[in-house]
């Protein structure tokens, strides 16, 4: 096992590896939106920490950019993008949404930094693109007036969805085409405290398995349930090889996961365990259910934002 490649192979085939994988990620958020200027930031953070897997940090807002929000774009490294006025104000606005070209524009920029950043580590480091689900989109395109929507007009609601998941799969497939290693598929909604299980089922499960049909031929694909209480049961028949939330601050324990799943599980180090200086959004993954698991990783995390 001499590459992360190797590493991680071995363990999505269900071997034991030693020392226990680990990768860390973060926003470069002055660098993000500039293809030369974010590649040359994610080579350099992988280089310098040799990480068992890569996730390519997109700017967070980049699934929504096309289809026209104001956003105001941070001004420094511990700033991140947010809507100043959403795209979709009514809910007649999911009728005029229409499919973009994943090839131009955003989409296309995080297509051509992947590229490179594939053509850089494809072979010896695992590398994942970062994925929203469709209705983590249409939340970021709408903002909190999607629930009433789902009350009101669940019907326009569907329609936005199936056209933000058309352009989803389409990414997909690119991404795919440029030789990536799995997906990072994000869900920002199945957690009870925002949504129940019923409307997660209605308007989120459907969508989501379309998507990662679009990447079934890869062969490290992680989930991500982010929030306070992840449906953890309820999204652990995905079909990925890894399920990545925020173990420490959530419902669901390392411990109780593995009751739930045979998958691979990849908790994390709590991001307010790192000074403010070392930089907004980070997170830090590793694989493993001990204390001593949990204490390297955190070790060797701060140790990269020194």
């Amino acid at each position: 096992m001499n590459t992360a490649v190797e590493r991680m192979q071995h363990l999505v085939g269900g071997d034991r590896v030693s020392p226990q994988p680990i990768s860390m990620w973060k926003h470069f958020p002055m660098a993000d939106r500039d293809t030369e200027r974010l590649t040359r930031r994610v080579g350099d953070f992988q280089n310098t920490n040799g990480w068992d897997f890569l996730k390519i940090p997109y700017n967070g807002l980049y699934s929504i950019e096309d289809w026209g929000s104001n956003i105001a774009w941070p001004t420094g490294d511990l700033e991140v993008g947010t809507v100043v006025e959403p795209s979709i104000r009514s809910p007649e606005d999911w009728a005029r949404l229409e499919v973009v070209n994943v090839d131009a524009g955003a989409l296309g920029r995080e297509l051509a930094t992947t590229g490179r950043v594939v053509e850089r580590f494809g072979g010896t480091v695992p590398v994942i693109g970062t994925v929203f689900s469709p209705l983590t989109t249409a939340i970021k395109m709408t903002g909190e007036a999607i629930f009433d929507h789902m009350i009101s007009d669940a019907s326009l609601l569907h329609r936005g969805l199936e056209v933000i998941t058309a352009t989803t799969v389409n990414f997909v497939r690119a991404l795919v085409a440029l030789g990536v290693d799995g997906i990072f598929f994000a869900t920002q909604l199945a957690t009870k405290d925002r949504l129940d299980v019923a409307a997660y089922h209605e308007f989120g499960r459907g969508y989501d398995l379309e998507v990662l049909a679009a990447a079934e031929a890869l062969w490290f694909n992680m989930l991500h349930i982010h929030g306070a209480q992840p449906m953890f049961q309820e999204l652990e028949h995905y079909p990925v090889a890894a399920i990545n939330w925020h173990d420490r601050i959530t419902s669901v324990s390392l411990r109780d996961a593995r009751t739930l799943t045979d998958k691979i599980l990849i908790g994390g180090a709590m991001a307010h365990a790192f000074s403010v200086a070392e930089g907004a959004d980070v997170g830090s993954s590793y694989v493993g259910d001990s204390e001593q698991d949990r204490a390297d990783s955190v070790a060797q995390a701060k140790e990269a934002l020194a």
